[in-house]
């Protein structure tokens, strides 16, 4: 008890030094801490704040208690009767069409040059919405601005975005197929509108009566009829959907309720979270380093009064228990510091979130925060270990000997020890980062990684201690620099794995967004058609076909008819049963585009089993995508039934093709055999390839010819995906600045923590005739070649892991650009050279004459 009551006593004259010190000796350490725990208490309490907003809002975001939709057809008077015995019911209708500015009456020019835009359009009947509130600009009520005019014309409401591409303001007139709209103004807030993550036009929103006058709802049109449901007081949703389904299991309706809302949102969200977890590991892994370089560095400090206190009756126990509360005690410190920023994160971004229906809600989330601290704690304890563990083994013998006092090393109990913690800790990440593949392929990385990073370090000393053996008296500079390299406590792999962990992470980060948006940008447009059409309408076809054939300049012109089903069986299993891969759940989630042909298509690469006869009149056969099939494990003869207008289609699958998605071609999960497909109403669609000066003409003609076709720019789609991508990697640089901050630390720490040792080696060069100056080309040949060592091998593990990414997970090209190896190199000399000479610089200006007194 007494013994422990004195390491209770020195342990608090330790701190109370420490604090009055100003936290000297724990700065970096405290500072890495706080920026790991930051990042992923920022990361988690983001995450919460969305699911909180998700569920708080989620009637608003769905739009109702339950949400029927429906393609191609509205509802029965028989299955609307049902839906209306539930509650106050609000239908929409919703559909890609095109529109296009008027010109004025007093002759001026129609906007945008006359060219129409690809929007999506929303018809709303009075009842909407049943949940939240639009907001118009300038303010008006919703069925107001979307009246019908004495002159015959609809009003609409558009969004800003719209109003800025076609150059117009409210009072502008726009033409959707055969009816004419006014704009009322701007919807600035569709309470719904945040359940779409992706979209290929502005909103149009117009009345059902608009709709109806603009002719563009044709037999097989590709529209969307949804139904919103607000239940009567004390009616249960699950049940009623229960009910609906029973009584009505033809109808074909994706039904949904507030816990699906905004699913691809969430699914997104979930991902992104993920990846940036992940960055955020990153940085507390390097971080890690920091603690551990700032530790040692503390206690080699205290090496001499560790010695005193053993040679004083001080066990090993004693002094492993001394200092493990007071690196607990910073521990602490570092993470509440970290959490309190991370913890304010929320109400930091919640107005910048908004801006893109993004519904975060305010607040402190306990559980985030409590998995930041846990994960932050943990990794001080693991990373402050080993010196921990040196430290008690400090040998007393030392204090007789000239030069510093050095912590001892470890013993197999000790790295035993070591080992078990650093499964702990993987084993945390693995539990906590929300993907047990992602994050157990970045534990396995990480392992790799510092395994290599190590392996480097010592072949750096063993090459440094065999070349400084071979020069000579030659440059008494390199000699010093790879005698530094090469002694048995010198700070060399700390260095190489602070500098190279965080160049990796940047480098690999870096190469994955440039050869993405290349790929978007680049490569795809290049083999992509240049236009979607949909919506052809059968007695089109000979109309279109023609039009296409002799527009100037036009190639590649296919066409291909379509409907859209959804699965609801495999192998007689209902898919609500089936739980799908994680990177195939699409296919099963809503309706899927299906075709029939009788001959292969030309871009078909048949894989396995063989097409049809072109002349087979038998029961319906499928040609399923090989890779979504093997991800159900479907094989040759296995069945899929598909719901098609409410009626149920089963077919055998009789080959598997191999899809390139990436070619953006006309392409379908599932192709079937002709026959009962064909006798279903149906359109068309086309691709069209032509050059980009005549994609105003071809815009102009398709909507002057065709109104009802709707033409999809295939470089403005892939616009959208390059702006959500681009705001991904924003983040994920933000995140990924924070490991090289962390690194830069942990460099600085690295250093200080051989200061003691540089400053009596300086004082011994300068008393055996070495001037201020070697010292200097020492420091910069040790420091530059660490660099340039250490940004070589970021670029090679950082490249590696972004090309097995790239072409295995994502499927997409790989190139290396000259100039980033350039820029890397560079960045690490510059880092490295700044922090090693600022660490340095009280070991160039030591004095010989006071280490050569006797104290």
């Amino acid at each position: 008890m007494n013994a422990l009551i004195a390491v209770l006593k020195f342990a608090w004259r330790d701190l109370r030094s420490s604090l009055a010190g100003g936290l000297r000796g724990f700065r970096i350490f405290l500072i890495c801490l706080m920026l790991g725990a930051a990042v992923i208490a920022a990361i988690g309490s983001l995450a919460a704040g969305i699911d909180a907003g998700l569920r708080s809002n989620g009637k608003a975001i769905l739009g109702g208690d339950l949400e029927f939709r429906l393609i191609y057809r509205p509802a029965t008077d028989d299955e609307r009767n049902a839906l209306n015995l539930g509650g106050a019911v609000t239908h929409s209708q919703e559909l890609r069409a095109m529109v296009k500015g008027e010109a004025s009456s007093d002759g001026a020019a129609a906007p945008n040059d006359g060219n129409p835009v690809l929007v999506e359009v929303k018809a709303v009947d009075r009842l909407y919405p049943l949940y939240g509130q639009a907001e118009i600009d300038p303010p008006q009520s919703l069925q107001a601005a979307l009246a019908q005019h004495a002159d015959g014309s609809f009003g609409a409401l558009v969004e800003p975005s719209l109003l800025q591409r076609l150059g117009i303001a409210p009072g502008a007139v726009l033409q959707l197929g055969k009816a004419k709209l006014v704009v009322s103004g701007a919807i600035t807030r569709e309470p719904d509108r945040g359940s779409q993550v992706f979209n290929l036009g502005p909103r149009l929103m117009i009345s059902p009566q608009a709709l109806a006058a603009s002719d563009l709802a044709q037999p097989g049109s590709l529209i969307y009829h949804v139904y919103r449901v607000k239940l009567q007081p004390g009616l249960d949703a699950f049940r009623f959907k229960q009910q609906m389904v029973e009584r009505f299991p033809q109808a074909g309706w994706r039904i949904r309720g507030v816990e699906d809302a905004a699913a691809g949102l969430r699914s997104f969200l979930d991902r992104t979270a993920q990846y940036l977890n992940l960055v955020g590991f990153s940085a507390l892994l390097i971080g890690g380093l920091g603690i551990a370089n700032a530790v040692r560095a503390f206690l080699e400090g205290k090496a001499r009064s560790l010695a005193v206190l053993k040679c004083l009756g001080a066990s090993s126990g004693q002094l492993l228990t001394l200092y493990l509360l007071l690196v607990g005690t910073m521990a602490l410190i570092g993470t509440v510091a970290g959490l309190a920023i991370g913890a304010v994160a929320p109400f930091v971004l919640a107005t910048a979130l908004a801006r893109f229906d993004v519904p975060l809600l305010a607040g402190i989330y306990l559980e985030p925060l409590l998995l930041a601290a846990g994960i932050s704690l943990l990794t001080a304890f693991a990373f402050a270990l080993p010196p921990l563990l040196r430290a008690r083994r400090v040998r007393p013998a030392q204090l007789f000997r000239a030069g510093p006092v050095e912590l001892g090393g470890l013993s197999r109990f000790d790295l035993g020890t070591l080992g078990l913690t650093a499964l702990i800790l993987a084993a945390a990440a693995v539990l906590t980062a929300g993907s047990t593949k992602l994050a157990g392929g970045f534990v396995a990385a990480t392992i790799v990684t510092l395994i290599a990073f190590a392996l480097l370090a010592a072949g750096l000393k063993q090459l440094a201690d065999w070349s400084r053996a071979r020069l000579g008296q030659r440059s008494r500079a390199l000699r010093f620099a790879l005698a530094d390299i090469a002694r048995h406590q010198s700070p060399t792999a700390s260095i190489v794995l602070s500098v190279g962990l965080g160049l990796t992470v940047l480098v690999a980060i870096a190469l994955i967004q440039r050869n993405m948006l290349r790929d978007l940008d680049e490569t795809i447009p290049r083999q992509a058609p240049s236009f979607y059409f949909i919506d052809i309408q059968p007695q089109q076809l000979a109309a279109f076909d023609k039009f296409a054939g002799s527009f100037p300049g036009a190639g590649e012109f296919e066409r291909v008819p379509m409907l859209r089903g959804r699965i609801v069986q495999m192998n007689g299993t209902p898919t609500e049963k089936i739980v799908p891969p994680p990177d195939l759940a699409w296919v099963l989630k809503g309706d899927r585009g299906i075709t029939w042909s009788a001959t292969a298509p030309r871009n078909a690469k048949i894989v396995e089993g063989q097409w049809w006869a072109a002349d087979y009149k038998g029961p319906p056969l499928i040609s399923m995508d090989a890779e979504a099939a093997r991800g159900f494990g479907l094989k040759i003869g296995d069945s899929i039934a598909v719901n098609v207008l409410g009626r149920e289609i089963s077919g055998k699958i009789a080959n598997l093709r191999e899809i390139d998605w990436s070619s953006l071609g006309i392409n379908f999960v599932m192709v079937f055999s002709p026959g009962l497909l064909e006798q279903a109403p149906q359109t068309y669609i086309a691709t069209l390839r032509i050059p980009p000066a005549q994609d105003g003409a071809l815009l102009a003609a398709v909507s002057r010819d065709f109104p009802n076709v709707s033409a999809i720019r295939v470089k403005e789609a892939l616009a959208s995906a390059i702006e959500i991508l681009q705001a991904v990697a924003a983040s994920i640089r933000t995140t990924a600045a924070v490991t090289l901050a962390a690194g830069m630390l942990v460099l600085a720490g690295a250093i200080a923590a051989g200061r003691e040792r540089r400053i009596y080696e300086a004082v011994l060069l300068k008393m055996l005739g070495g001037t201020a100056g070697d010292i200097a080309r020492g420091y910069l040949w040790e420091y530059g070649v660490l660099a340039v060592i250490s940004a070589v091998i970021a670029l090679a593990i950082g490249s590696l892991g972004a090309y097995i990414f790239l072409t295995e997970v994502l499927h997409v090209g790989w190139s290396f650009p000259p100039l980033l190896a350039f820029g890397i190199i560079g960045l690490s000399l510059a880092a490295t050279l700044s922090v090693g000479f600022l660490g340095s610089w009280r070991a160039l200006r030591a004095k010989a004459a006071p280490y050569l007194r006797n104290e």
